[in-house]
């Protein structure tokens, strides 16, 4: 069964790469031999999970399919939660061997059963697409230590542009919505050396409050934003080392300058 929404943000941290949006995908549940019977073990069979509940959860425009592996008649027939039929769909009679399948674009939750058979009962969850675990490389990498900068991983349902605004005077980094987001938050794994305590966020200029977790990657934090959002925010009590890869650079710079003129004024004498 397809993770909820809500406990995504958890697990981020577990997640080593990163991947694209995710694409609407089939999921198969399958009618076992012997499913008319109401004495059976099971009347369902989830094929990728085993599930054997009829109750699945899945994202706007994923699709269910219903395989008929029974030697009789089924329908997959919509049914409110009280088990009266709404009209919703209805697969009509299911052959044996055949299947049915329907697209869910809707919210919700979407009751079901077969109406020759009504103990065959189930429920299609359909969620909101939080998006997948994306991440941002060598963020800050003119400020850090080696050069290459930091990972910023974060879930969304489009990207984040990669040119990530770095501010070490007013302790904030800024991130942009390179698509259009329908998601209603989003969630960042930020590394302890690109910011540490993140204390204020705001998005498109609004001051916005959040959840932070403390993990073993970074500070994770779970940010409300509303669809269509453009840019985020984020301040800290320091981002970046003080004296970080660009600053030591100047700095040696400078003193070599320094000391290149210094041996220039004595070689005169």
């Amino acid at each position: 069964m397809r993770t909820l929404f809500y406990i995504l943000p958890l697990i981020i941290t577990l997640i080593a790469s990163s991947g694209g949006v995710a694409f609407a995908e089939s999921f198969e549940i399958v009618m076992p031999s012997g499913a008319s019977d109401p004495g059976a073990p099971f009347f369902w069979k989830e094929k990728s999970t085993g599930v054997t509940t009829g109750e699945i959860t899945i994202f706007p425009n994923d699709s269910v399919i219903w395989k008929n592996a029974d030697t009789a008649f089924h329908t997959i027939t919509s049914v409110t939660q009280s088990g009266e039929v709404d009209g919703l769909f209805d697969s009509g009679f299911i052959n044996a061997g055949d299947s049915y399948e329907m697209q869910f674009s809707e919210l919700g939750d979407f009751y079901y059963f077969c109406s020759l058979h009504p103990w065959m009962s189930g429920i299609v969850h359909v969620v909101k697409n939080p998006g997948s675990v994306q991440s941002i490389d060598n963020v800050g990498s003119g400020y850090s230590e080696d050069g290459l900068g930091f990972e910023v991983k974060y879930i969304l349902d489009t990207n984040l542009q990669k040119a990530v605004h770095v501010n070490p005077d007013d302790r904030s980094l800024t991130f942009r919505v390179s698509g259009d987001t329908e998601n209603e938050q989003i969630t960042f794994v930020l590394p302890f050396e690109l910011i540490e305590n993140p204390n204020a966020v705001w998005i498109d200029g609004v001051k916005t409050p959040f959840e932070m977790l403390s993990t073993s990657s970074g500070s994770q934090l779970i940010i409300p934003m509303p669809p269509h959002s453009q840019e985020i925010k984020i301040m800290g009590t320091k981002v970046i080392p003080e004296f970080g890869f660009l600053a030591l650079s100047i700095l040696s710079i400078g003193l070599i300058s320094t000391l290149f003129l210094a041996r220039s004024k004595l070689s005169i004498f």
